[in-house]
């Protein structure tokens, strides 16, 4: 009976999730009624998202294949050009044709190393570039994956206001080193976001105090009872009979 049940109640969430994960705005906004369980809610949205990164992964798998024959071809024309600051000056041209009339082998030699650091100006540039594209690509993509993070941790912590503000202003940056550092990843930071602004902020300082600090000795603004005690005496001792 347990198994048909749960084979019951997935078909429930599945009929839910297909009556409303394409009920969209004219922004492609995800709308759900208002009076909606959160645990819908939330159901809903992780399957908006799933089905987006794999249309998303999809696209982005052919844009990748035709990118990798793009490159091929690029590469193969951009290795048989002469980069624009190895143009021989002059001076140059002059001393090669005259080595071309009276020495063809020195002529020759010339040529070949004249060649060769072009080939490797040449490379050096192109290197320089594809490295740069690919940061750069990292960079995007990083930033993208951190914005789905976040928002399906919002999802998941609807009581808890993390906002840009709050990432900024109010979670130290040591947190944020951790990832920059590739010590942990965006959502384990989240979490530790999440542990910071709900169990409270530890504070360090020299427990001890001054002792000739009356601010930071212990106790409160209400005296005890010896405190009490002793200030009776005091006031007895100041009165005159």
């Amino acid at each position: 009976m347990g198994k048909t049940k749960t084979s019951n109640t997935d078909t429930e969430i599945a009929e839910l999730v297909n009556e409303y994960v394409h009920n969209l705005d004219d922004k492609g906004k995800l709308q759900l009624p208002e009076d909606m369980p959160s645990w819908q809610k939330h159901i809903i949205r992780g399957e908006k998202r799933t089905r987006d990164a794999q249309a998303e992964l999809s696209l982005e798998q052919n844009k990748f294949r035709q990118s990798e024959a793009k490159n091929a071809v690029l590469m193969e024309t951009a290795s048989t050009m002469v980069p624009e600051d190895f143009q021989l000056s002059d001076t140059e041209l002059t001393e090669l044709n005259t080595l071309k009339k009276n020495d063809p082998d020195a002529y020759r030699l010339k040529v070949n190393a004249l060649e060769a650091s072009a080939l490797e100006a040449q490379q050096t540039k192109l290197t320089e570039m594809t490295t740069k594209a690919a940061e750069e690509a990292t960079a995007a993509h990083t930033t993208k994956n951190r914005v789905t993070v976040l928002a399906e941790f919002r999802d998941a912590n609807p009581d808890l206001s993390i906002t840009d503000d709050v990432l900024v202003n109010d979670v130290p940056p040591r947190l944020l080193a951790g990832v920059t550092s590739g010590q942990y990843s965006y959502g384990e930071y989240l979490t530790k976001v999440k542990e910071y602004l709900t169990t409270g902020k530890t504070t360090t300082g020299d427990e001890t105090g001054d002792p000739h600090n009356m601010h930071k000795l212990p106790g409160g603004q209400t005296p005890g009872k010896k405190a009490a005690e002793k200030a009776g005496q005091s006031d007895y001792a100041k009165m005159t009979f």
